[in-house]
């Protein structure tokens, strides 16, 4: 079975190494453009555009699915199938090349958590539990039959980053089983039951600014799901800490949310019904650091307070 991949991030990564060691005939790879470095004239590849140079794929970049080059070059290639992990939405002009279709790589229990960011969103929400689908790609975005389905545990140490790589790796094994299934002639697919689907959007900047007057657990969970990018962040005189780990305190409530205390080594700031304990942060213009290392270097005294 001739295939094409596509994909951008490091969570696509995985899939393609599994896919270049096994039996498949891999023709061809898609990524984005590189782009430029800040204050370099070098230009910097996608983490799956410098796998794919790495094992010496035929690689195509562009960042317009509908240029006709990339159609004919595709077209040439004559793929069965195309393979799409954390990628863009593909235009009928190319999901009509491949003889079987396309399927994708999707980091929840479709149809929960259908969007940009399901990895996110669970954490967010605090699941205990999420997982990869494999599906036929369809026009309308997540909404294709499934192929095959696998349940991953949420660690309650779990961040986005930590469950990304848990999650990229199993998807990868789950995308060779689904490329067995499409092989079988008997394989039929689910379809979706579009009542139970939920929706994961692409996060906003807006949405990472901390509320303290949010529920510690709440602000732990937004912390846990954009750490370490884009990070949750708060505000102390104007100026901007990344908040990039925190743990849930049971000590009650003593001061307004906002407020940090500093005690016997730990960093507690007010939330709307209890505390949390900063465990690492970054300051504007500073690396990153213990909390600890931050409340020294800002000369604190008590009655601080987050803006």
């Amino acid at each position: 079975m001739k295939i094409i991949f596509m994909g951008n991030p490091e969570f696509a990564c995985p899939s393609l190494k599994a896919l270049y060691s096994s039996d498949h005939d891999l023709v061809g790879v898609i990524s984005n453009k590189p782009k430029r470095m800040k204050r370099s004239m070098d230009k910097s590849f996608t983490p799956l555009g410098s796998l794919a140079i790495d094992f010496d794929q035929n690689l195509f970049t562009t960042d317009n699915l509908s240029d006709t080059n990339l159609q004919t070059w595709a077209k040439k290639l004559k793929p069965d199938l195309f393979i799409v992990v954390a990628f863009k939405i593909l235009p009928n002009t190319l999901l009509e090349i491949p003889k079987i279709g396309a399927i994708n790589l999707h980091a929840s229990l479709l149809p929960r958590y259908r969007g940009a960011a399901p990895i996110q969103h669970a954490l967010i929400n605090g699941d205990k539990v999420t997982g990869n689908s494999t599906f036929f790609i369809k026009p309308k975005v997540d909404t294709g039959k499934i192929i095959l389905q696998e349940k991953i545990l949420i660690d309650d140490k779990d961040n986005y980053e930590s469950l990304s790589k848990k999650m990229s790796t199993s998807g990868a094994e789950l995308l060779l089983k689904s490329l067995d299934k499409i092989n079988n002639p008997g394989f039929k697919a689910l379809e979706q039951n579009d009542k139970k689907a939920t929706y994961a959007p692409k996060i906003d900047k807006s949405f990472c600014k901390i509320d303290w007057n949010e529920s510690a657990q709440s602000i732990h969970s937004k912390v846990r799901a954009l750490s370490p990018v884009p990070s949750a962040f708060t505000l102390l005189n104007g100026k901007r800490l990344k908040i990039y780990d925190t743990r849930l305190v049971k000590d009650p409530l003593k001061s307004p949310p906002g407020s940090i205390t500093h005690i016997n080594d730990k960093i507690l700031i007010s939330c709307f019904d209890s505390q949390l304990e900063l465990i690492s942060v970054q300051y504007e213009g500073k690396k990153r650091m213990s909390a600890i290392d931050w409340i020294r270097g800002i000369n604190y005294t008590s009655g601080f307070s987050f803006d």
